[in-house]
Formats: structure tokens, C-alpha cells, sequence
């Protein structure tokens, strides 16, 4: 199978120069100012390149105001319209003395009784007839929520009656939380006094009844270390043996 390679491609080539391209010259004559070119969308302004021409930012000497050159100025008032704020009464000075003892000779009395007469009465519409009212005939809602409250309630004292029956007629029970914590507190005193007998025992066991008491210890806090860890955070069932 060829791989494409040949000692031929060790002999260098010659390199062949590029053609170059002939010089590039603009259809436009060298004379014609870029700021009027058109470019076929619309004429462009004297400032529309880069700011106004030199000449034209030249200050005109004679261009100034004169004292008659405007025969009469604008008066104010025709020409700005200004709202002026609401302003508040003044303050009273300090020897401007309120109005006092001013006696009004009406009687309040007679005045209410005569309105009070001449009133017209309030215009009372007549009450509807019970069979007449949008909800003649229905059960009011809140009757629906007590009666479904009142069912509710008695499903849970027949649940509560059927698992107290069940409890009672198995021979196994549940253990309460104060049973278990104090069956734990016992169990870890116990453990407490195995474990001070066993540290009381001497070091040389070379009679067999030291080395019996050692292997009883041992064993017997062992198999209190399982019942506290199976106790701890689990269910404990109670067997009634008096009714197995």
C-alpha cells in the first residue's frame, strides 16, 4: 500500500514570483473635493462632513445690534402667562385681637323641631316573604360543615374503639416511652456495675475461676450493650406471657 510519499519530493523546487497586479487607479479625477460627492442619496450640506467650512466660521464685523434696529420690544405681560399659587391668609400680628363675644340669637331648639316636622318620612320598602329569598329551601352551608365534622369525629372514636379491642384481645402491646427509658436507665446501671467489677479483677488470671468470672463479665456486658442499642430508637412490642 503507498503512502503518497516519494524521494523525489526531497529535490527543492523552484519558486515561482507572484504576477503582480497592475496599479489600481480611481475612475474619478484627482481634482474633485470627497465633501461633494453625492454617493446617489442626497446632497450634502456644507457642514455635513466634518463641521462648517473654514470660511464660513468668520465673524462679521458689521452683523451687531443696534439700538434701532427693533422698533419696540415685547411687553411682558403679553408674552409670559405665569398661575400664581393660592397664598394663605396672614398671619394675625400679636396685637390684632380675635373676635370675641359674638351672640347668636338663634334658637337651635325651635330650628330642629321645625326641620324635624317638615321632613318628609323615609320611604321603607316592604320585607320579603320567606318563600321569596334566593335560598328558600336549602340547607344552609355551615349545617353541611357541622354535619361533616360530627362524622369525621365519630369515624375517629370507632377507629380509636377498634384498635383499643384489638390491643386488648392480642396478647402483645406496645412499650410506652417512660417503660423503655426506664428499662434503658436500668440496663446502663447495670452495665456500670459489670463494667467496676471488671476492672477490679487482677491481672494475673492463672486460676481457672478468675478466668471464668473474666469470659462471664465479658459476655454479660456484651449482650447488654446489643439489648441498650436495640432499644434505643426503635419500636419495642411487649409479650404478655400471662395471656400466650
Amino acid at each position: 500500500m503507498q503512502s503518497g510519499e516519494s524521494i523525489y519530493d526531497l529535490i527543492p523546487r523552484p519558486v515561482v514570483a507572484p504576477e503582480r497586479p497592475a496599479m489600481h487607479r480611481s475612475k474619478f479625477p484627482g481634482d474633485v473635493d470627497p465633501a461633494t460627492f453625492e454617493f446617489g442619496d442626497r446632497v450634502r450640506k456644507g457642514t455635513g462632513t466634518f463641521g462648517r467650512s473654514p470660511t464660513a466660521i468668520k465673524p462679521k464685523t458689521d452683523a451687531f445690534l443696534r439700538r434701532t434696529s427693533a422698533n419696540e420690544l415685547p411687553s411682558p405681560a403679553s408674552t409670559m402667562t405665569r398661575t400664581k399659587a393660592k397664598k394663605l391668609p396672614p398671619v394675625p400680628k400679636r396685637d390684632e385681637a380675635p373676635a370675641m363675644g359674638l351672640v347668636s340669637d338663634k334658637n337651635f331648639v325651635k330650628t330642629n323641631a321645625l326641620e324635624a316636622m317638615l321632613a318628609k318620612p323615609p320611604k321603607k320598602e316592604a320585607p320579603l316573604l320567606a318563600t321569596q329569598k334566593k335560598d328558600y329551601g336549602r340547607v344552609p352551608k355551615y349545617l353541611h360543615t357541622i354535619k361533616s365534622q360530627i362524622s369525621a369525629e365519630k369515624e375517629m372514636i370507632a377507629e380509636f374503639q377498634r384498635q383499643q379491642e384489638e390491643a386488648a384481645s392480642q396478647p402483645i402491646r406496645p412499650m410506652s416511652e417512660d417503660e423503655r427509658d426506664d428499662l434503658l436507665y436500668d440496663m446502663k446501671v447495670k452495665w456500670g456495675k459489670l463494667n467496676e467489677a471488671y476492672g477490679k479483677l487482677s491481672f494475673t488470671l492463672d486460676v481457672p475461676s478468675h478466668m471464668r468470672r473474666k469470659e462471664d463479665l465479658e459476655a454479660e456486658m456484651t449482650q447488654l450493650e446489643k439489648d441498650i442499642k436495640t432499644l434505643q430508637g426503635r419500636q419495642v412490642v411487649v409479650v404478655d406471657e400471662r395471656r400466650v
